[in-house]
């Protein structure tokens, strides 16, 4: 079986996770610059923001047109030059196989919105 997530990410060396929040609403996870993590205590190197879209289904597509509807939705805008803006999708697969598509308008809709896009995959 394949699973398929998205994660609209948004990391600021400038932002508290606070002033992302009361732009872009409550995140799924998120933590704040110089915040302590893990048992060595070290310190978060930047303030991130994410936002996953885990619809259930192992369609890649949907979710990034989710996380389009909601970024296109945002008033993003007025803190984008304050942080960097990214999807992460990630793909599991439990037997080694799977695939999905893309096709030409999730391209076109996330190039118009300056959006990169880093993919992860796991295979068990």
């Amino acid at each position: 079986m394949l699973e398929c997530k998205a994660t609209l990410r948004i990391k600021s060396d400038k932002l508290s996770l606070e002033e992302i929040c009361t732009v872009m609403g409550e995140p799924s996870k998120g933590f704040t610059k110089g915040q302590e993590f893990g048992k060595a205590k070290r310190s978060r190197p930047h303030t991130q923001w994410n936002l996953e879209i885990d619809l259930g289904n192992e369609n890649m597509q949907d979710c990034l047109m989710k996380i389009l509807e909601i970024y296109n939705a945002s008033e993003l805008g007025s803190i984008r030059s304050m942080c960097d803006v990214d999807v992460f999708c990630m793909l599991s697969s439990d037997n080694g196989q799977g695939s999905f598509i893309l096709d030409n308008r999730i391209y076109q809709k996330m190039n118009n919105a300056g959006l990169t896009v880093v993919f992860d995959f796991y295979s068990d």
